[in-house]
């Protein structure tokens, strides 16, 4: 007789360190504990914000979020564009013995260029006399706290900081930003961060700028939202950045209806048998620069094209290469 021994879920099993409980349980957010929880059981795999954020259906900057808070709890050590268990770095006593580093895992973090370019943020000290000498800074602390629903931890204080000291933002502004991000639901330090420091390079500095970028940004996404209702696109996540182009051009710079941004998709569907924005655009350009406004005004034009078609002059009233070649964005 031969016996064997279910383990059911016991079978796998990975690691959890104490310090995890003992250091970052009780503040830490749901998100980061799934994320903790998502690289420890990977760990043998290398993984990638993308990687991390698409098998949590959560955003990249939730993720190096995540990152950082387990990293200011001393759990991973950021080594270069890698992450590391803290006890896998080698201290000086382990090098004088010649022990060998033991790599856990390792997570592709933040562009090599970005790290470099970015100052290394201030200590708990630092931030800690910066809020002391500075009452505005402690108020932006507060109202962070409210805006995204949660306590600030070292890190997030630390790049409040630096968007005020290193890259030039008022105290108003980084809460404008705050508040849109968090509206939009990218209520994260790290989105807040990239996005702060976009502006920050763009000279976008003071309230009315701050209020006509925000403004023109949701206009943008509006613009988005109404060209995917049109084409009747079900895409899940955020719209890319051409994507984005595009909409806010044929909506906001050259007006064009719904009626006609529907006409030009079933023109770019008729001829190549799927969705090609590129073409969708060099039509609308093409519309745009002859001045056409209405499905009437283009049923005139396409009727004069075909009249002088037949007389042996004139082309096409669309055509494909012509088209994919007319966009700009292409």
């Amino acid at each position: 007789m031969s016996y064997k021994i279910n383990f059911g879920g016991w079978e796998s099993v990975f690691a959890v360190p104490t310090a995890i409980v003992d250091k970052g349980l009780k503040l830490a957010s749901e998100t980061q504990l799934k994320v903790l929880l998502y690289i420890l059981r990977n760990s043998q795999n290398d993984l990638s914000d993308e990687l991390v954020a698409k098998a949590l259906s959560i955003h990249e900057e939730e993720v190096a979020d995540s990152i950082d808070y387990w990293s200011e709890k001393g759990l991973f050590v950021k080594m270069g564009e890698s992450l590391e268990m803290a006890s896998a770095v080698p201290n000086s006593a382990q090098e004088a013995q010649g022990k060998p580093e033991t790599k856990v895992t390792a997570v592709n973090s933040q562009p090599k260029s970005r790290v470099n370019a970015r100052p290394i943020k201030p200590e708990p000290a630092y931030v800690a006399k910066r809020l002391k000498a500075d009452s505005s800074l402690a108020v932006l602390m507060d109202e962070a706290q409210r805006i995204l629903e949660k306590m600030l931890s070292n890190a997030d204080m630390a790049t409040l900081v630096m968007l005020h000291d290193t890259d030039g933002l008022p105290v108003e502004v980084i809460l404008m930003l705050m508040e849109h991000c968090a509206k939009i639901g990218k209520g994260t330090l790290r989105y807040i961060e990239k996005t702060g420091m976009a502006w920050a390079n763009e000279g976008v500095n003071t309230i009315s700028l701050a209020e006509e970028k925000i403004k023109r940004q949701n206009e943008s996404s509006e613009a988005w939202k109404k060209v995917s209702a049109v084409f009747g696109l079900r895409i899940g996540g955020t719209p890319t950045k051409k994507q984005l182009a595009f909409a806010d051009t044929w909506v906001n710079e050259w007006m064009f209806s719904e009626d006609m941004l529907r006409l030009a998709y079933e023109k770019c569907v008729d001829a190549k048998s799927q969705l090609n924005m590129g073409y969708v655009n060099g039509i609308l350009k093409k519309w745009n620069e002859e001045g056409i406004r209405s499905i009437g005004e283009v049923e005139e034009r396409e009727t004069a094209k075909k009249s002088k078609k037949s007389t042996g002059s004139g082309s096409a009233s669309y055509d494909i290469d012509a088209y994919e070649k007319y966009s700009m964005f292409d």
